[in-house]
């Protein structure tokens, strides 16, 4: 039952932000596809508010690279209206450096984070549980926190995938691969961009 829940709070928030997404897209002037041949958006929401940070890296049909953040507040019924802030970007590196950068964390393969759980366990027992015996594992679940939409376009390819508190869980699983290269992306537009740097 433990495992049911925590699998139901993930999915929720997860679902939860999705569907918001259009809406997002369409007060910032975006569509929902990437139309760009090379384009990064990554959509992140800290914890339970009406805030969303968008960082989108992109070249141009002039070949031209581009990269900025926007800070979405949607409107709270009876409280604020909506508010967008938009900021033009500029890399340390050349900004071509910095797609292969982002490339070689490899986020255009790394599945969702649902497909991961398995690894996000540790020190399995047989116990007795109500007179049977069964197979347990300890996991963390963190409930609060912030989550990130990713989605990557190249060529042809695409990916979308959904990580909630990477860092955190990073902290607690040190060996997952999937958790190392995310957190790459993250340390890597923070040093780049100094974009969502951590207080």
């Amino acid at each position: 039952m433990k495992k049911l829940l925590i699998l139901i709070i993930f999915l929720s928030n997860s679902t939860l932000f999705g569907q918001n997404l259009t809406e997002i897209n369409e007060s910032v002037g975006f569509t929902d596809s990437l139309n760009n041949e090379k384009e990064i958006r990554i959509y992140r929401t800290p914890g339970m508010t009406n805030y969303t940070g968008i960082f989108r890296m992109y070249q141009d049909s002039k070949e031209k690279w581009r990269a900025e953040l926007i800070d979405h507040y949607a409107k709270v019924p009876n409280q604020t209206e909506p508010k967008i802030e938009k900021r033009k970007l500029k890399s340390k590196s050349k900004m071509d450096l910095v797609w292969l950068e982002i490339q070689k964390t490899n986020i255009q393969d790394l599945p969702n984070m649902t497909e991961i759980e398995w690894k996000l366990k540790k020190n399995p027992q047989i116990v007795k549980d109500m007179g049977e015996t069964v197979l347990s594992w300890q996991k963390s679940s963190i409930l609060d926190g912030e989550g990130f939409d990713v989605h990557i376009r190249w060529g042809k390819d695409f990916n979308r995938i959904y990580y909630s508190n990477p860092e955190s869980y990073l902290r607690i699983y040190e060996s997952v691969d999937e958790l190392i290269y995310f957190n790459e992306l993250l340390n890597l537009l923070r040093t780049e961009f100094g974009v969502w740097k951590n207080n």
